[in-house]
């Protein structure tokens, strides 16, 4: 079906199939550890959007919605400055917010929204991501607490994840191998 709109030698590196089983995982887990308690469940954008639309029709607590926009990477495929572009407007005093993301690669995004939710007094901040991509670069001093899938350190898009601000739409996760 998406042929004609994939770049050449694009391959499928996880199926829907394998996304599904692993977000109702993760919203088991989430239900179960966040139960009683009063969420504000923040999107960040774009890319986490699919993702954490998939995941909080699953989860069954009292919470609000919201987003955040915040990026590193614009059109380009390595990280530089933080640019805040949409900080949500909810009241996260006395609220257990939970961090939606597409990717952990270098996590200096979650950590910059983390530190961000508490200035505004969140009672807990944790952070949930569908990929963490393993790679010999250094992280920041932050890691997800919920991760649906580890990869290796893979170009990816799909599933939220663009390849030059396209592809989002994609029901599955693609890359394109490195000739070797």
């Amino acid at each position: 079906m998406y042929n004609k709109i994939l770049p050449p030698n694009s391959q499928v590196l996880i199926k829907q199939s394998q996304l599904n089983d692993s977000i109702e995982q993760l919203a088991k887990q989430i239900n179960q550890d966040f139960s009683g308690k009063e969420v504000a469940f923040l999107t960040i954008m774009n890319g986490g959007m699919i993702f954490a639309s998939a995941l909080s029709t699953k989860l069954n607590l009292d919470m609000e919605m919201d987003y955040l926009q915040l990026s590193r990477y614009g059109k380009s495929k390595t990280g530089g400055q933080l640019v805040w572009k949409y900080q949500p407007e909810i009241n996260m005093e006395n609220h257990h917010v939970i961090l939606c993301d597409d990717i952990y690669d270098e996590g200096h995004t979650l950590e910059a929204a983390h530190d961000w939710c508490i200035k505004k007094g969140a009672k807990s901040v944790s952070s949930v991501v569908l990929i963490h991509k393993q790679h010999d670069r250094p992280y920041a001093n932050y890691k997800p607490d919920y991760i649906a899938l580890n990869i290796p350190d893979h170009f990816i898009f799909g599933y939220g994840m663009d390849l030059d601000e396209k592809l989002r739409q994609l029901p599955e996760i693609y890359y394109i191998p490195t000739p070797e």
